[in-house]
């Protein structure tokens, strides 16, 4: 193992963390308030557990959070060997010929292991050695293995699944993981799996060699994953942030970028490298669809000339690595995590804060309306905000009755559509799908007929894809505006009723802000939320404006068309896998027989063989929908769709079980002990204080990091 003091590291896996630790701090701060409550000639706790669930929720996101990065490329490319030299340590098995056999976690761990997952739920336990000799493709055992037992790669990888890799490097303790996966085109399965990944991730990693530039296969796998990568970003949506305020932000595409690592540079002479770079940049132009100027300002952002091997050799002799195009590499991919994926997390975090401390600020107020009201008036207040919570309990049963409703009747209906419209398919597609003819063909036209079936194939499920997101937006859109009318008027009556209490409580409108002479900032702007009775109503607009998570695009009735698109279109591409799949080729391959001097298309027989193959292959491509882990998940990306009305249900609740149980706790108290009102002014001043300045340190860094970015 190298030296780590100056090996692979991430400024963005610090940022987290700290976040983390200062939210701890505002939590802290609440936790001790409501201790303090509850003394002697205290008022009571003001009931503010919501506000620490709260953090604690985000807290726990932060420390979790991951940073995934999808290692691709084709066999033999390298990509084992440029993970190593980040980490500065031969902790992947590389070799002169293919080695990754399965998709490799690598992730932090106390202690080296491999855990090695297998099909049938099993997992094994190994050293690296141990894993090295027994699951790699250049182990003399696995080779011995597959040609006198499994008789194929294909037959030794079917039982595996994928691989574990649990390493003490500091870089991944802060949450950073990559997916090496094995080479291009080794088997549909494996490919499908690796498109799989690409929603798990931040970035992905696409490993070429100067050497073999732009092969057919990697032009081929590049289209392919564009497209994949593409449809998913396209059904992706992010309802925990504000959409008003991610349209006002230079990282509001949350798009997974590609970055191109050509490797092997050392492998090339000085007079050929002009040669291979431009051969490269044909290629990009072509892939991509771009032209050349374009493409040679990829360089430096997304394309990076690296030298892999030799910065291992250069590790080995204590030497640094620079020249080898790694610590660049390094540098642009810690920009784009704070830059562009960062920041995005942590507008959440801020806005969590923020809620939280709008909130606290609410029920202090509260509390001040009350605190120097002798008993007979407070129980007389209190009688008469009964009714009040009465309504609003009312109205959050409303909510959650028609949240679960109609949650039960999407699932059904998108459900039941889903079921026939597959079904349908699989029974009309000889009737719906016309082969295009192979009559007439010459024997160096297969790969064009190849082209044109796939093409064609391409186009019907495009065409079959539309109709299905036409069909569940409908359904969706149906169901989810005529219930987010029905929250709104909820909504609005909730309001209503609070601003009846804050009367109640207030008789006199007593303002806060001149008790305690503070404010809370409810946005970036210069916008204030005073705790006075005009501005009383800040923890509700913060509810409707996102602030408490992901009710504000629900609310404000945004998004639903985006949504409704994902009820069909993420589980309609990634688990079909037809459109993508070459089915043309394996079948030509597999019918390409020649006999008495004719070609297999110039004989009937052989003709309707290979047409009645291929409609078959399709229609179990079709069939695969119908799956029932393939409808589960259908249904429970369905249910989701209606998890912001529940939450935002929630938080509701929440606020009137705060409120009634914060003002049972101050009458409680006036009627056992002798409420000490200035040493509890005092308390609660000292509160809001501390959660303000809190609040302040927060915000100031996140503005210190978007100032940065800008």
């Amino acid at each position: 193992m190298y030296n780590q003091n100056n090996a692979f590291d991430l400024e963005a896996t610090k940022i987290r963390p700290w976040f983390a630790e200062e939210l701890g701090k505002m939590r802290q701060i609440i936790a001790q308030s409501e201790k303090q409550a509850t003394k002697q000639g205290a008022s009571g706790e003001l009931a503010l557990s919501a506000f620490i669930n709260n953090l604690d929720q985000e807290i726990e996101k932060l420390k979790n959070g991951k940073f995934r990065f999808l290692i691709i490329g084709d066999f033999n490319r390298g990509k084992s060997t440029i993970l190593n030299a980040f980490f500065e340590q031969e902790l992947l098995p590389m070799g002169a010929v293919a080695t990754t056999a399965i998709p490799t976690f690598v992730k932090y761990g106390e202690e080296e292991k491999v855990l090695v997952h297998k099909k049938d739920g099993t997992k094994e336990r190994l050293s690296f050695k141990q894993y090295k000799e027994q699951y790699t493709l250049n182990s003399g055992k696995v080779k011995e293995q597959i040609k006198n037992i499994f008789k194929s790669v294909g037959g030794w990888l079917n039982p595996l699944d994928y691989a574990e890799f649990y390493c003490p490097i500091e870089v991944l303790s802060r949450g950073v993981e990559f997916i090496d996966t094995a080479g291009l085109n080794h088997t549909e399965e494996e490919n499908n799996k690796t498109f799989s990944y690409i929603s798990q991730s931040q970035a992905i990693l696409f490993v070429l060699a100067a050497d073999q530039q732009f092969t057919i296969p990697e032009k081929d796998y590049l289209q392919r994953f564009l497209e994949v990568k593409k449809e998913i970003e396209k059904s992706d949506i992010q309802p925990e942030v504000r959409q008003n305020e991610l349209q006002n932000k230079s990282y509001k595409n949350q798009v997974r970028p590609i970055f191109y690592l050509i490797n092997k540079w050392e492998n090339i002479d000085e007079e050929s490298k002009e040669d291979v770079h431009g051969a490269f940049v044909d290629g990009f132009c072509k892939c991509l669809k771009i032209n050349e100027n374009e493409a040679e300002k990829m360089w430096g952002d997304t394309v990076f000339d690296v030298c892999a091997k030799t910065a291992l050799e250069s590790l080995r002799q204590g030497n640094s690595i620079d020249g080898t195009g790694i610590k660049e590499f390094q540098k642009r991919l810690n920009d784009f995590l704070i830059h562009e994926r960062l920041m995005t997390e942590l507008l959440q975090t801020v806005y969590t804060a923020k809620f939280v401390a709008t909130g606290v600020g609410s029920k202090i107020n509260e509390r001040l309306f009350v605190l120097k009201d002798d008993l007979k008036t407070l129980e007389g207040k209190i009688e008469k905000t009964k009714p009040c919570i009465a309504l609003m309990k009312k109205g959050v049963q409303i909510l959650e009755t028609n949240v679960r409703t109609q949650k039960d009747a999407c699932i059904d209906k998108i459900g039941g559509e889903y079921h026939k419209y597959f079904s349908d398919l699989v029974i009309n597609f000889e009737r719906d799908f016309e082969m295009p003819p192979v009559s007439g063909l010459k024997d160096n036209e297969r790969e064009q007929y190849t082209r044109t079936l796939e093409k064609k194939l391409t186009q019907y499920r495009q065409e079959k894809l539309e109709n299905w997101h036409n069909i569940s937006k409908g359904i969706v859109l149906g169901i989810i505006n005529p219930l987010n009318d029905s929250f709104n008027k909820e909504i609005d009556d909730y309001t209503q009723q609070r601003d009846v209490i804050r009367e109640i409580l207030n008789p006199k409108n007593f303002n806060a802000r001149n008790q305690t002479g503070l404010s809370i900032h409810a946005n970036d702007s210069s916008e204030e939320v005073s705790l006075d009775k005009a501005d009383a109503n800040a923890i509700i607009k913060m509810l409707m404006g996102g602030t408490g998570g992901t009710v504000g695009t629900i609310a404000a009735g945004a998004g639903t068309v985006a949504i409704a698109n994902m009820a069909g279109a993420n589980l309609f591409l990634l688990t079909a896998g037809l459109a993508l799949t070459p089915v043309g080729w394996a079948l030509l391959g597999a019918s390409a027989v020649v006999g008495g001097g004719l070609a297999w298309w110039q004989r009937r027989g052989e003709v309707q063989k290979f047409q009645k193959e291929m409609q078959e292959k399709v229609k179990k491509e079709f069939q695969k929908l119908l799956e029932p882990d393939k409808v589960s998940n259908l249904k429970k990306q369905v249910s989701q769709l209606f998890e912001p009305f529940q939450n935002l249900a929630t938080l509701i609740s929440e606020d009137v079980q705060s409120l009634e149980k914060s003002l049972n706790n101050v009458l409680e108290s006036k009627r056992t002990t002798e409420v000490n009102c200035e040493a509890e002014e005092e308390r609660l001043k000292i509160l809001l204080n501390s959660i303000s300045a809190q609040l302040e340190i927060i915000n100031a860094k996140y503005e210190e990091i978007e100032r940065k970015i800008k």
